[in-house]
């Protein structure tokens, strides 16, 4: 017979008390371990990576466009866009040019400023009222030597500016002029001479940050030209209105043109093509306009001048009603003795002075005269 054993019921509370704690301790102990090991780990967790900062963006490259594309169309009152080495390396008209710029010049020049306009592609000179601004492209490594000649020529110490890589503008005075160069790339070169504005114009241009400053050949008077760039070798472009001593010129035509261009090609046997544009409102007027512009050709073939370089009388002229375009040959070799004769001859003799101020004009160069 089974016999049941019942604990006092202080024992079963001493009994049940005591395992209750230990398991309530066992519990805690637990979760503090746990606790700490979460802890432990949180502190032994690697730091988030930080955010990669973003990289600068890279300079836009600079402008690489024409000569005419860094020269201001305001204020500007002559350009001439030449290809020196092309015109130099021209079997007839070279050896013609030679005789007016000697090779020993070229070679003084070059040494001079480090720049052989034998090997040069493309030059410009522009005229603006207070200052001359030449450009040129040139081969690889002749901008550092270009800068390097020019601060050996300042008088003053030279301030160099590099807003950015491959863009360099010193700026210092020769003589008693002020004179900048600024080097674009390498490529370009823009001697400002007189007013530095105009190397800081071209500079905003290789930038391009000019948007609304339209260039030479895009301003509202040299843009109403046929491109004469690209068939001749030298071209010579007028804004207009002209000065009043101009606007009498090709029997007042000229006072009614917006624009004037010339251009010069050699075309073999001697000879160079000319083509002369003037840019108007000329309207039903344009035949008129025609006459008047053939009969100024022939006065000025007529002239001292038109003697002196042999010019051709013999010209076509086409209008039209917003141009007119003069086209004639000329012979080399009179229009190169004509400018022998103007370079060497005597001033007193071209300016035709009296002879009581003959003696302080300059004596006659040795073979002055054809």
């Amino acid at each position: 017979m089974r016999v049941d054993t019942r604990r006092s019921p202080a024992v079963t509370k001493a009994t049940t008390t005591r395992t209750t704690e230990r398991r309530r301790f066992g519990g805690g102990l637990r979760a503090c371990w746990l606790a700490a090991c979460a802890l432990a780990c949180a502190c032994a967790a690697p730091a988030p990576p930080a955010l990669a900062q973003p990289k600068p963006r890279p300079a836009a490259p600079l402008h690489r466009g024409p000569l005419a594309d860094y020269v201001p169309a305001a204020s500007l009152r002559w350009l001439v866009l030449a290809k020196p080495q092309a015109l130099l390396a021209e079997p007839e008209l070279g050896p013609a040019l030679l005789q007016i710029v000697s090779a020993r010049r070229l070679d003084a020049f070059a040494e001079s400023s480090g720049v052989d306009l034998r090997h040069v592609a493309h030059g410009a000179v522009a005229g603006f009222p207070y200052a001359t601004l030449y450009l040129a492209e040139v081969p690889e490594g002749v901008a550092r030597t270009a800068r390097e000649h020019f601060v050996e020529r300042l008088v003053a110490g030279a301030v160099t500016k590099q807003p950015r890589p491959n863009l360099t503008r010193i700026t210092g005075v020769v003589g008693q002029t002020p004179e900048t160069l600024l080097t674009a790339d390498d490529r370009l070169l823009a001697v400002a001479v007189g007013d530095p504005l105009l190397a800081k114009i071209a500079e905003a241009y290789a930038e391009e940050r000019l948007k609304n400053s339209p260039s030479a050949l895009r301003g509202s008077a040299l843009s109403t030209l046929p491109d004469l760039t690209s068939d001749n070798l030298a071209v010579l472009f007028a804004p207009g209105p002209f000065a009043d001593e101009w606007r009498r010129a090709a029997l007042g035509l000229l006072e009614s043109t917006v624009a004037l261009g010339v251009g010069l090609k050699p075309i073999g046997h001697g000879k160079i093509a000319a083509t002369v544009c003037l840019s108007g409102a000329w309207g039903e007027t344009a035949d008129q306009a025609k006459d008047r512009l053939a009969t100024a050709w022939a006065s000025f073939v007529a002239s001292s001048a038109g003697h002196l370089f042999a010019l051709n009388p013999v010209a076509s002229v086409n209008p039209s009603s917003e141009l007119l375009t003069l086209q004639v040959e000329l012979d080399i070799e009179p229009i190169v003795r004509g400018l022998k004769a103007v370079v060497l001859s005597d001033v007193a003799d071209l300016l035709q002075l009296p002879d009581e101020r003959r003696q302080n004009a300059p004596k006659h160069a040795p073979n002055a005269t054809p």
